[in-house]
């Protein structure tokens, strides 16, 4: 059955004044380039996703494997308060999956972790990826998907440079995945939605035919 029957309900669009409390509380978090994902809109990846995280409680959502991840994972250890990814409004922006959602997750760990889980039935949690990196991808655990009004977040935030193994102050890039602390001298850019994400925040995702694992 296609996601688009399975999870048709549009994710309500939440304005900056209901996002207040989460802005005023953020501490951590992900830089994520988002837009349209293997061969859907952007409405409907967020459509996707959230019905999954709603109907098994949590979902994962993949992205490229990045060797900042056990950084990223000592960083997130100091976390406090909740940690969310904010997802960029780039609207133009290219699908990153030339398979159109074709590869799936076939098992995922906690990061950091050494056992390898199969993943939920497909029915119930839809994860696809290019897997470019030796068949291995990285997760958000997500506990909620919400959709806002595009706009650029009240605070400013220091981004974790894994060339320069430290936290820079100035406007976070535009390509790539990159852990946010609160904090710098730039806000981030302007955002469409938001990932309020579950402990451990991220996993690896393996595809079945992955090597070296």
């Amino acid at each position: 059955m296609d996601t688009k029957d399975r999870f048709p309900k549009p994710v309500p669009t939440l304005s900056l004044e209901e996002t207040k409390g989460m802005w005023e509380h953020f501490e951590f978090g992900f830089w994520h380039p988002f837009g349209a994902y293997t061969g859907r809109s952007g409405e409907e990846v967020l459509e996707w996703k959230a019905g999954e995280a709603t109907s098994h409680g949590w979902t994962l959502w993949s992205f490229v494997h990045s060797g900042s991840a056990s950084v990223w994972l000592k960083e997130l250890s100091k976390a406090n308060r909740p940690v969310y990814a904010l997802c960029s409004h780039s609207p133009a922006a290219r699908d990153p999956d030339p398979h159109k959602g074709t590869l799936f997750a076939s098992h995922f760990r906690p990061l950091g972790e050494s056992a390898w889980q199969p993943m939920p039935d497909r029915e119930v949690m839809h994860v696809t990826n290019p897997f470019k990196r030796k068949g291995l991808a990285l997760g958000f655990k997500v506990r909620r998907v919400m959709s806002i009004a595009p706009a650029v977040p009240p605070f400013n935030v220091e981004w974790y440079s894994r060339g320069e193994s430290r936290w820079r102050t100035d406007r976070v890039p535009t390509r790539g995945e990159y852990l946010l602390r609160r904090g710098g001298s730039a806000p981030p850019r302007p955002v469409c939605a938001i990932l309020e994400l579950a402990a451990p925040y991220l996993t690896e995702l393996r595809h079945e035919y992955a090597t070296g694992t």
